[in-house]
């Protein structure tokens, strides 16, 4: 990466380390040695439970760490989950293999200026944000989405969940979006505005039945338009794959470095 790029890297790590206290008093943090480790009460979500190097570590003591992880995480029924800014921390992955780890996902860290923002609208899409003032019923569709739960009437999201949820909308912590096709839910997105002008485009999850149809690259840029009016200058997001990495180049994202989730 240029100078530049690792600059904005470290501050796109910054700003994923500041997210989670931010948007929820649900969430608890706990430092464990080198890392730092997040969980959230009323999910095993696991992107709302994951840990985070803080601080370099030395090879002999590696072992170690990664036990005293471990066990922070089982004492919250949790399975282990660290994510990291590949260039940032080069030696990381080596280590997290010797210790019994695996690559869960590498994925595209991107951001989008907002003089390079390109908007797109698919047709049949429509996205509306969410407000403390949405019924329990459409909170507990967001919530379901999210968390990659079908809408079968199998799961219910649980009263902890939609009040927390409404309680991040009524603070304004960050801007959540509902994405129906012709009236029927398809994807949720979230957008988390941080204070150094950068703002987080977040757990973008689509129905499996609804994929493939553009509804991403029109929610991504509804949560993007939101970011913008609210004076932040950069939105970045994590791709999940090569397919959405090229939706959001569209967008007018480029790739500042790699997200890699390791896993036990």
């Amino acid at each position: 990466m240029s100078a530049v790029d690792t600059d904005l890297a470290r501050r796109l790590e910054q700003s994923i380390s500041l997210a989670p206290e931010n948007t929820s008093t649900d969430v608890e943090s706990v430092i464990c040695g080198p890392f730092r480790a997040w969980f959230t009460s009323y999910t095993d979500n696991p992107q709302l439970n994951y840990a985070m190097p803080i601080t370099p570590t030395e090879s002999a003591a590696f072992v170690a760490a990664i036990q005293a992880l471990r066990v922070v995480f089982a004492e919250r029924a949790r399975k282990v989950r660290i994510e990291f800014v590949e260039e940032l921390w080069p030696e990381l992955a080596t280590e997290l293999q010797r210790s019994g780890m695996h690559l869960q996902a590498r994925e595209p860290l991107m951001a989008c200026a907002k003089a390079k923002f390109t908007p797109t609208a698919a047709p049949d899409v429509s996205v509306r944000a969410l407000s403390v003032d949405d019924s329990d019923v459409d909170l507990a569709t967001f919530v379901l989405i999210r968390d990659g739960r079908p809408l079968d009437g199998a799961r219910v999201a649980s009263d902890r969940a939609i009040a927390s949820l409404r309680g991040v909308l009524r603070n304004r912590a960050e801007f959540c979006a509902l994405g129906t096709v012709n009236g029927q839910p398809a994807a949720v997105g979230r957008c988390i505005p941080q204070d150094d002008g950068l703002g987080e485009i977040t757990s973008i999850v689509t129905l499996p039945q609804f994929r493939r149809r553009g509804i991403a690259g029109t929610l991504v840029s509804f949560l993007l338009q939101r970011l913008f009016e609210s004076d932040r200058e950069i939105g970045w997001l994590n791709a999940a794959n090569e397919q959405a990495r090229s939706v959001y180049a569209r967008l007018g994202f480029r790739s500042i470095g790699s997200l890699l989730n390791y896993e036990d």
